[in-house]
């Protein structure tokens, strides 16, 4: 779990990633548009963050199970964050806040933007006390991260 992780800057980066699908999943239903089905497992495509992308085979590591109210990511067989998360449909682009439920971050909101086009899920965000991104980039000294997330095919 996120607690017993030491915090070498790739752990960091990981926890990071982790809030951000964690907090994705606490889906209020009434902003929830039926086409926004973000239900799912998700593998990572690429992730930026603050203007450095991440390399590749770590990328690639990284996999968000998305449910109706719960977020979870995970690195390998580590569970980095697990949490809560709430989406507004009404925004543009559309708003994600993630919620800690656990750890250090327990009940702390990560606000960001997000995109659905087919099985591609784009989440910019920044950790609590951030300001909430307004476009999908992740520029040196922004303290953004973008993450690029592909739907995994579900397993009959």
């Amino acid at each position: 779990m996120v607690a017993a992780m030491k915090t070498s800057s790739f752990e960091s980066v990981f926890l990071a990633l982790a809030f951000a699908g964690a907090c994705t999943a606490m889906t209020s239903n009434l902003n929830m548009n039926k086409d926004d089905n973000l239900t799912g497992t998700w593998t990572c495509v690429s992730a930026t963050i603050d203007g450095k992308e991440l390399p590749k085979e770590t990328a690639a590591l990284l996999r968000l199970t998305l449910t109706q109210d719960r977020y979870k990511t995970e690195k390998g067989p580590d569970v980095l964050f697990d949490s809560s998360y709430r989406v507004d449909t009404s925004q543009t682009p559309r708003h994600i806040s993630m919620i800690g439920t656990e750890g250090d971050l327990k009940g702390k909101e990560a606000q960001g933007i997000y995109s659905i086009d087919n099985d591609i899920l784009r989440i910019c965000y920044t950790m609590p006390g951030g300001n909430r991104p307004e476009k999908f980039e992740s520029a040196a000294g922004s303290k953004a991260y973008l993450v690029i997330w592909k739907r995994e095919p579900k397993k009959d």
